[in-house]
């Protein structure tokens, strides 16, 4: 009886759920019975580069005229055109030969398929097309599947734009989930010598090309992480997120950057490696054109049901990848930093700095705890540092090494590090001190040529306040519920139900600073930092007539509007474990990723991230006290030219153990400052000399030896084995590193 009523349940939310899904908002398919191809292959030409049109399976090639090189949708082989009995051209796996792989589901069947461009549009479909200025535009028609995908292929002075507009995708029962985007233009063939893929977990990660097994190894990752707002049974692990729109390969003296500049929050970047199916590997990216979310039901103790739930609606912002071909000395994940820094240049205006932060520390205030009087319960706010012992702390750090230090003060609000009120209401908790004393800090630390950041967490809330209410502002999933948010008990892997916590809808973003501005002026901040909103992007369905922010689509744009308004009001801006918007606005980026998310395709770690941002933006590692092995952070702050993190407070008590969010372990001050000193004065030579610099190259050495040059020669080897090893200015002793310049 027990399964027949789980049974009629599941059919009964599996009903439901399809039937939330219907309605979708797009253009009806049109049918063609002709293909419209252009007479020509060559498409476009510009100076450097010519793009032609494959007859055969209606990809791209692009030639660069300056090396002649060409970069394809499908690679080629080294052995060359192959024939088959007849005399034509053998062809390859139809995901190698498409330049469009489209995901649908077919609502009423309860089914989704992905189709191919080589098998449904190159051989069982049509295309038509328009010229533009620079390129074409070309009307994919996958006519098993009743769906049209408009590619528009742009020549750049320096490379090939791809891009789809959503408004214009034709579809009808077949309602298209996501969409690639030439999934193989940046692969390369299986067990081909000097060849890697480069992917931007964290700092940045190699990924090989050897041959592994028929299905070979995959991965996949949202861009600036996973989207909260996708309700999970549970979480399992904290790991690096992709925080950078970019990836890439290499192939002996050719390489391609490839930037996702359209709706990059609304991308996943993709791998595939080692797959002998394919006789390829390669990295690209898909967007997430329609959003969803789990929905999941309990039935009985420990039953639980879940289903996907698809919006309504598309996102509605054009989605691109530009692709740069490099060669020569800049075919390595050295150029790609390169041509990535020159993009943000050109984009975000990023500016070369004069010097860096050596050091960090964040101070963090108080967190909530249960107390009793006369046997009643309450809750109130452990002063874990109190504002007069920061001061302390400041005092003391200056005093063994100058003022060349930045603070940020997190944790201060209301309800101290945990979820309250928004923004921590915008007062300073009483058990920490007061408005006055945080006034008088900020002015001597300023006097002081200290940088100091105040923190507000204005993504999370669980509490009504003013102009802010859970059913009016709260993010909203792709099932039309709040996105509600938990901590999690990693030990039985479940929700801890009793911290529910919402999420601000990006379209309260603005309305939230411009009270931060106004509420916090007897503060006397000179910066702050937005912790939160600098690492967590994510989706809201709230306004049902329109898609702005569906599938994570312009959080971006959001985040990166307030961030704006605060830096035009006057402050500095700290940005913390930065994703991509806020990191290009930040005067200085702390708890900066030294490691990719470790997974089991990537090769290596690259510091790619420092790469990109060191010389623009003064960067500082995560943490160092409350990292598991404090000396590999260490010598990961070495090799990336990152300055040193700590995270602290003043009063410890065995009572915050059990406190809610696990942000106090072996953070005291009086046992953490031994290190901070020793530390930072052995590395005080090393940042001087390369304060402002850029890092030029970076090489992972065989023998385990990493190796790091600056733009002013400056060179910093370090040794990650547990044996001596010899460099050509000296020998470096197991976990340890040696600077030298050439």
């Amino acid at each position: 009886m027990k399964k027949l009523l789980i049974i009629a349940l599941c059919l009964a939310l599996c009903l439901s759920f399809t039937a939330c899904s219907t309605g979708f908002n797009s253009l009806e398919y049109v049918e063609v019975t002709e293909s419209d191809k252009p007479r020509n292959s060559k498409v476009a030409e510009n100076d450097r580069f010519i793009l032609e049109l494959e007859k055969v399976n209606l990809g791209l090639t692009l030639t660069d005229k300056t090396t002649g090189q060409k970069f394809s949708t499908t690679p080629a082989s080294s052995e060359g055109e192959q024939l088959d009995e007849f005399g034509l051209p053998k062809t390859k796996h139809p995901r190698v030969e498409s330049i469009l792989m489209v995901e649908c589901k077919n609502f009423e069947k309860d089914e989704v398929n992905t189709y191919y461009s080589f098998n449904d549009v190159a051989k069982n479909g049509e295309i038509t097309h328009k010229m533009i200025d620079n390129g074409i535009v070309i009307n994919y028609h996958f006519t098993d599947a009743a769906v049209m995908i408009p590619l528009t292929c742009e020549l750049t002075d320096k490379g090939l734009k791809l891009s789809i507009n959503p408004k214009e995708i034709q579809e009808n029962e077949n309602k298209v989930l996501s969409v690639s985007v030439a999934p193989f233009l940046c692969g390369v063939e299986n067990d081909t010598a000097d060849s890697y893929l480069f992917v931007p977990s964290g700092s940045g990660a190699i990924v090989g090309v050897d041959s592994k097994s028929q299905q070979g190894d995959s991965y996949s990752a949202q861009v600036y992480g996973y989207d909260p707002a996708i309700d999970e049974v549970a979480v399992v692990s904290t790991k690096e997120s992709v925080k950078l729109n970019v990836f890439g390969y290499k192939s002996g003296n050719n390489a391609v950057c490839a930037v996702i500049d359209g709706s990059p929050a609304s991308a996943k970047i993709n791998v595939t490696s080692g797959a002998t199916a394919y006789g390829y590997s390669s990295v690209y990216a898909s967007f997430i054109l329609r959003g969803y979310t789990n929905h999941i039901a309990e039935l009985f103790s420990y039953e639980k049901v879940h289903n996907v739930v698809y919006a309504k609606k598309m996102i509605s912002s054009p989605v691109s990848v530009t692709y740069y071909p490099l060669s020569g000395e800049d075919a390595s994940y050295s150029g790609m930093a390169k041509a990535y820094r020159e993009y943000l240049s050109d984009t975000y205006n990023l500016k070369d700095t004069a010097k860096d932060v050596p050091l960090s520390v964040r101070i963090l205030g108080g967190t909530e705890m249960k107390q009793s009087f006369l046997g009643i319960p309450y809750e109130t706010v452990y002063p874990a540092t109190t504002l007069d012992d920061a001061e302390k702390i400041i005092a003391e750090i200056k005093k063994e090494l100058g003022t060349d230090f930045a603070v940020q003060l997190k944790g201060f609000g209301e309800s101290g590090v945990d979820v309250g009120k928004i923004a921590g209401n915008y007062k300073i908790s009483k058990p920490l001190g007061t408005a006055a004393q945080l006034k008088k800090l900020n002015k001597a630390l300023t006097e002081e040529g200290i940088a100091a950041y105040f923190d507000f967490d204005i993504e999370r809330f669980n509490t009504n306040s003013s102009g802010i209410s859970k059913f009016f502002d709260s993010a909203t999933n792709a099932g039309e519920l709040k996105a509600l948010q938990y901590n999690y008990d990693m030990a039985v892997r479940d929700k801890q139900q009793d911290t529910a916590y919402n999420l601000l809808s990006p379209a309260a973003f603005t309305k939230v600073m411009d009270k931060v501005l106004n509420k916090t002026k007897n503060f006397g901040l000179t910066g702050l930092s937005l912790d939160s909103l600098s690492s967590t992007a994510y989706s809201d369905y709230i306004d049902k007539e329109s898609s702005k922010y569906y599938s994570k689509n312009a959080f971006d744009t959001a985040a990166g509007s307030v961030i704006n308004a605060a830096k035009q009001s006057g402050k500095a801006f700290m940005a913390s474990s930065a994703n991509l918007y806020s990191a290009v606005l930040a005067d200085i980026i702390t708890e900066a990723p030294v490691t990719s998310e470790k997974s089991n395709i990537f090769l290596y770690d690259v510091p790619f991230y420092q790469m990109v941002f060191k010389g623009s933006i003064p960067l500082t590692v995560q943490s160092i006290n409350l990292a598991a092995d404090s000396k590999l952070s260490v010598l990961k702050a070495v090799e990336s030219g990152s300055g040193l993190g700590y995270t602290v407070i003043s009063n410890w008590d065995s009572a915050v153990i059990d406190a809610k969010i696990p942000a106090f372990f072996n953070s005291a001050f009086g046992d953490v400052k031994a290190g901070i000193f020793e530390n930072s004065k052995a590395l005080k030579d090393y940042y001087s000399k390369i304060s402002g610099k850029k890092i030029t190259s970076h090489t992972v050495h065989q023998s385990g030896l990493r190796e790091t040059v600056f733009e002013n020669g400056v060179v910093a080897y370090v040794n990650y084995t547990g044996q001596s090893i010899n460099t050509p200015s000296g020998e470096i002793a197991p976990y340890n590193y040696l600077i030298t310049e050439k």
